[in-house]
């Protein structure tokens, strides 16, 4: 009976003891591989929550913007055509009237006297670039017989083209040796800023009766009208538009009477 006990003893001692060298080997291989794994895991939080920190440090917390009042001058609305802007009154003389020799009032109307030249200055200053200038004339008679004229002048001024749009080298009547005739004619100031073809002269016989004239200043270009048709006409090649005056009106070696002056919109 003792015989058959050794061995059971000894296999169990053994089975214990192979027991233990397992559970030992399982242990100490578990050992170097959970090491590893928790510095992973600590390594990825930390970095998880650096990434937390920078992110919260750099972003910038959206602001509503509330666009500022702009203040912006508005546009001028243009003016319908044929709108009157200046309308003289000689009924009660030319006082207000400046720059003005050599006219006298009669029964209303201009009327130059036999000095040798008159000028008055209109005393209004369109503030619009399209315009027309529209009056009334008659010649009474020229002094002496030939060269005399009248015009409608607009000085050069900063940025814009003077012009001036008038009669030129009147002739008394009676026979004309050589086709010789009074000439109509725009032309600029520079006369040298005038397009190509632009500018050129007329002829043209006033007479002794009345006439509407009309001078048209549209951009860069003015345009004198006798009655409706055109007769002489001018364009700048260097300004977009042309001068707004002060306008004057002049003549010289001729008696005029002037009636009816307004100033409108084109």
């Amino acid at each position: 009976m003792a015989r058959n006990r050794l061995p059971l003893i000894s296999y169990n001692s053994i089975f214990r003891l192979d027991h233990i060298q397992l559970s030992h080997t399982q242990h100490s291989l578990l050992k170097p591989i959970s090491m590893p794994l928790a510095f992973l895991v600590g390594l990825l939080l930390f970095s998880l929550g650096a990434c937390s920190a920078a992110t919260s440090s750099t972003t910038v917390p959206s602001q509503t913007t509330v666009p500022s009042a702009r203040q912006s001058s508005p546009t001028p609305t243009p003016l319908p055509a044929g709108i009157v802007l200046y309308q003289a009154n000689w009924s009660h003389g030319l006082a207000g009237s400046p720059g003005t020799h050599g006219w006298k009032v009669v029964q209303g109307q201009l009327e130059s006297d036999a000095s040798g030249s008159a000028t008055f200055t209109i005393p209004y200053q369109p503030t619009v670039t399209d315009y027309a200038i529209e009056f009334r004339l008659q010649i009474v008679r020229s002094v002496p017989p030939y060269g005399g004229g009248y015009e409608i002048v607009a000085p050069k001024l900063s940025g814009k083209d003077g012009y001036r749009a008038g009669v030129l080298d009147l002739k008394a009547p009676g026979p004309r040796p050589f086709g010789d005739h009074p000439q109509s004619e725009v032309f600029l100031d520079p006369y040298s800023d005038a397009a190509q073809g632009s500018g050129m002269p007329q002829d043209y016989e006033p007479g002794s009766g009345w006439h509407t004239y009309r001078v048209e200043v549209r951009g860069n270009e003015a345009s004198l009208l006798d009655n409706g048709t055109q007769i002489g006409s001018a364009s700048s090649q260097q300004t977009d538009v042309l001068s707004n005056g002060p306008i004057e009106f002049s003549c010289a070696l001729v008696i005029l009477r002037v009636s009816d002056l307004r100033i409108l919109t084109l």
